[in-house]
Formats: C-alpha cells, structure tokens, sequence
C-alpha cells in the first residue's frame, strides 16, 4: 500500500517519539528512525594502528606524507618470474618480525593479511590507550575486519602437497583453513582480543575497508555497541599480483624507476602499483570515549555505499558521484553543512579509473558551487587492495591532524580532464574542518567517508 509522503513523515516522528526508549535498545529498519539514533550519538576516532609502505607507526606515515616519499621499490623477484609489473608496496616487517611482534598460539592461525591486520590493530590499542578490561569480554565492543584476497600462498602450498603425493598431511598441517578462509581476518583478531561484541569480515575489493569503517559507524549509531575496531589486512606477494599483471590493470612502464610508477592524473600513467599491510582503526560513540578521558582524533561524520550496477572492472562515475553524495548528506545531518575542503580519492593510477572518478567530483561540486582539493595518496603507496580503504582513512585523519594536505605525486603533465579542479600538485599546508576519502572495487562497489576535525 502506497502512503503519501507527508504521511510517512508523521508516522516515523511519532513512533520515534513513542519507542524512544526502545529505539535504543533495538535495531529499527526504518531509515527515518535510523537517523533520529544517530543525531543523539556521535562517532569519533579515538586510535589508529597501520603497516604500511608508507611506515609501520602513525608517525612515520605522517612523515612520509609530510615529506612526500614514496614507499615503492622494485621486485627482482617478480621480473624472474615473468611478471610485466616489478613495482610494489611492502610493509617492512620480515616473517622474524611477526614471530616477535604476535604470540606463537595466534600465529599459527594467521595468513600475512591476517599478520598484517594484527600489528595494526595492536598498535591501534595501544594508541587509543583503552585497558583490556574495557574492551575484553565486552558485548558492547565489536570487530569488522575483512580482506579483500585471501592466503593465496597457504592454497598454493597446500595443492602442492596434495598433487604431490606421499605424506602431503603433514605438509599441509591443521591451521590451512583459518588462514585461508574469507573470514580469517576478523576471526582469528577477535579471538586474539577477546573481542565478544559482533564479529564479522566483509570483503568487498578494493572498498573493503572503508566497508568495514561505514559498518562500524553504523552499529555505534544504531546503538549496538559502543566501541568498534574496524579495518582490514592485505598481503602482497606474487600470486595475487600475477592476475592483476594478466588483466593488464598494473604499472608496466616504470620498473626502473618505482617512485615514480604510481602516478594518478598525470597523462602518462599506466596502472596502478599493488601494495599491502593493514590498518585498523578504533570508533567510539563520544560520550563513552569523553567518560573514559580518550584522546579524539577526528570524528567521522558521513557514510556513503553503493553500486554502480554497470561493469565488473571499468567504473561508470555516475555510481562514486552519488555515493560521494550520499556521504555528503549523512555528514550535514549529523554534524551541520559545511564544505568538504579535502578529497582523499580512489585514484588508482590507471587511465579509466582516474578520469572516471575526476568527472564524478567535478560534476558533484559544480552542483554545490566550489571545488574542493583533491589528491591521491596511492601516488605514494601504491594500491594495498582491501586495506586501502582504511589506510587511506588513516592517512586522512593524519593529514588533518598536522595541518597539511599531502602532495598527489608524480604529476607531470596533468590530464585536461582536471581543469578547473584544485588538484594538489604540490603540498598545501593549513588547517581544514572536513575531508572525504573515497574507496571504489571491482563490481561497481562504492563507499564514500567523511571525516571533520573534532569540536565539542
């Protein structure tokens, strides 16, 4: 039965006024009630833990960013093996490292996106200084970690055994399936942390983890928890890259000098530069985070998800334009109007991507009467796949943090399709109060953040 829309309205401000109390117990579909939730709870981003090219603790990306370096190099071993693209972005921590940085009873669980994801997330509680009494065995604390691949190497291995023959059960071993398996970053970091709180992997390419940050901001909003750790892990290694490297979507042109490799809006880009590490970061419903005397780094104000429904590899703009719209609209509901002064794009580095996503700013923010600044950190990091989204999330709140939008580099002779745009060719330096950072995957797959620098 089809209701008049003044109709709809009334009816949605009265059962909020009548099941306010149970409202915030329950979860509701409606979007309207959904909404009046979230105007009483505010999310903030109170730690932040990363591996990363780019460094390893939040001070050392910063510096990076800061200082524009590049934390690309090339692969030798990838060129022996025949793959076109010898360029990639490598956390600096060694198998040695892991076995030192995470106890011998969790690492057997883990693939590398799962180690990755691990050193983030124990940095990222170590950074929001929150004591494992107030996040262990906690209903109110939840987990939404995912990856976007999965332990390719652990497949490998164990179909190499198997086609082998002989005692292949004992090459193989018990702990296969956890680190393969689709879930296993989410899995084996709750039960590392003892997280109780839901729990759960979402795994949606390259948008996976800002997927994971969007869902988080949700169940804080809707008042399902409290506390979320959200983020991803992504390996890199040669297996993953080689299909890439088959569907022709890597940098090819620039092996001899990797710095200079990723390159978004610049004419003679050619791909993007794959990388991998893991990220984590830690939302709070405010009050919570005030009560326990948190350090606020920024709150996250918007959301935005969608599909293109268009293509499974090229992107058609018009789907990361609404989306970026509908982050927009969250943010101005939650926190007030004001401009987005900084945009943290997908920005790849390969010549659909690139063009589609600059059309789609451009279009949105000559509806809105301004253009914001925009740059892509990947020119620096690579593309780390699943962890992107929340890598660049972190690179974000850093950049607002220290008072510097961070040069888009490697551009040299930038594309026509930028003109009119305030593209950062170089590093601006100032405050700014709003940025959004956006994350776009194969299937058409959209998610759009928002972030404000944090008043009372």
């Amino acid at each position: 039965m089809k209701f008049p829309s003044a109709y709809v309205l009334i009816s949605c401000t009265t059962l909020t006024a009548a099941f306010a109390p149970i409202v915030t117990r329950t979860s509701i579909s409606s979007t309207s009630l959904s909404m009046a939730i979230g105007d009483a709870r505010r999310v903030v981003v109170t730690g932040m833990g990363i591996t990363s090219c780019l460094g390893n603790t939040l001070e050392d990306v910063t510096k990076s960013l800061h200082e524009c370096a590049s934390g690309l190099d090339y692969d030798p071993e990838w060129a022996e093996l025949g793959i076109k693209s010898n360029v990639r972005g490598k956390p600096s921590l060694s198998d040695a490292d892991f076995k030192e940085l995470i106890p011998k009873a969790d690492l057997r669980f883990m693939g590398k996106n799962a180690q990755y994801a691990y050193v983030a997330m124990q940095r990222a509680v170590e950074d929001s200084r929150m004591k494992p009494e107030e996040y262990q065995e906690n209903p109110r604390v939840c987990a939404i970690l995912g990856q976007g691949g999965t332990s390719i190497p652990d497949i490998v291995e164990t179909v190499d055994a198997v086609k082998g023959g002989g005692r292949w059960k004992n090459k193989v071993g018990p702990f296969r399936v956890t680190r393969s398996m689709g879930s296993t970053v989410s899995a084996v970091l709750a039960t590392a942390f003892k997280i109780q709180g839901m729990s759960f992997s979402i795994s949606s390419a390259c948008s996976t983890g800002a997927h994971c940050i969007g869902t988080g901001y949700e169940q804080i909003l809707l008042n399902k928890a409290d506390v979320a750790f959200c983020g991803a892990g992504e390996n890199v290694d040669w297996d993953f890259t080689s299909m890439f490297d088959c569907m022709g979507a890597l940098s090819t042109s620039y092996n001899d000098n990797p710095k200079k490799a990723s390159r978004a809006f610049d004419k003679n880009r050619d791909g993007f530069c794959i990388a991998g590490g893991g990220g984590v970061v830690v939302l709070e419903e405010l009050e919570h985070a005030k009560a326990r005397g948190a350090r606020i780094y920024a709150e996250l104000v918007g959301y935005g998800a969608n599909s293109d429904g268009y293509d499974m590899v090229a992107p058609s703009g018009v789907g990361g334009e609404r989306c970026m719209e509908l982050a927009m609209a969250d943010a101005d509901s939650h926190s007030g109007a004001r401009p987005v002064e900084y945009i943290n794009t997908h920005g790849t580095s390969t010549p659909v991507g690139d063009l589609a996503e600059l059309g789609a700013i451009k279009r949105l923010f000559e509806r809105k009467g301004y253009q914001p600044n925009v740059g892509s950190t990947k020119s620096l990091s690579g593309h780390a796949l699943g962890a992107a989204g929340v890598h660049e999330a972190i690179y974000t709140i850093l950049m607002m943090n220290n008072d510097f939008m961070a040069e888009s580099a490697n551009i040299e002779e930038l594309v026509d399709e930028a003109e009119g745009m305030n593209i950062l060719t170089k590093r601006k330096d100032g405050p700014f109060k709003r940025a959004m950072s956006n994350s776009f995957g194969f299937g058409g797959t959209n998610c759009a953040l928002v972030f404000d620098k944090y008043e009372e």
